[in-house]
């Protein structure tokens, strides 16, 4: 897990915009309750979910990271302001769903059965 944490950061950190718009390595702040949220550059990471990696036209496009205030975390892509394809983890660090085209999916390595 550690390793495709660190591969995904490389490529955030060493990507470069193609098109458009675009700016690397910019930090958003989601306003409101849930997803999708309305994005601000202003805001404070003890208030808001902090974004920080690829934006588009003042949304999150590309690559990125999104941190909530109670340590839940999702990295991947996103694709104009919604999450896309990436990996959703609890506060602990454990996956909890895969998203796929923007749809959530339920993570099954941790299932047990018996």
């Amino acid at each position: 897990m550690r390793h495709s944490l660190i591969i995904l950061i490389s490529l955030i950190l060493l990507s470069s915009p193609v098109f458009g718009n675009s700016h690397k390595g910019e930090t958003l702040y989601g306003w409101g309750k849930t997803l999708p949220y309305v994005w601000k550059s202003i805001g404070s990471k003890k208030l808001q979910p902090k974004y920080e990696g690829d934006v588009e036209n003042g949304v999150p496009n590309g690559l990125g990271v999104l941190i909530s205030t109670n340590g839940w975390k999702y990295f991947g892509s996103w694709k104009n302001g919604e999450i896309w394809n990436g990996t959703e983890y609890d506060k602990y660090g454990n996956i909890i769903y895969r998203w796929v085209e923007g749809k959530r999916k339920y993570h099954t390595l941790n299932v047990k059965f018996r």
